[in-house]
């Protein structure tokens, strides 16, 4: 893992002997724990960039109904 980033990749994170003791102490199967990582990550991606958020409130505070 790179020492400027402080969260780990996916792949990393299946990767990682901690995780998968703690995976197999509570009886998660890897590739469920890689679906529900991929899951989260595509959600992500989909959200609202906070940038672009505050830039539109900030010219139209009524516009942040528009994003709830």
């Amino acid at each position: 893992m790179s020492k400027t980033r402080e969260e780990l990749t996916i792949t990393e994170a299946l990767r990682d002997p901690l995780i998968a003791m703690v995976l197999r102490a509570d009886g998660v199967k890897l590739d469920d724990f890689r679906r529900l990582l991929e899951t989260a990550a595509g959600k992500r991606e989909q959200r609202t960039p906070v940038g672009k958020f505050l830039k539109s409130i900030s010219n139209d505070p009524a516009a942040m109904c528009s994003y709830c």
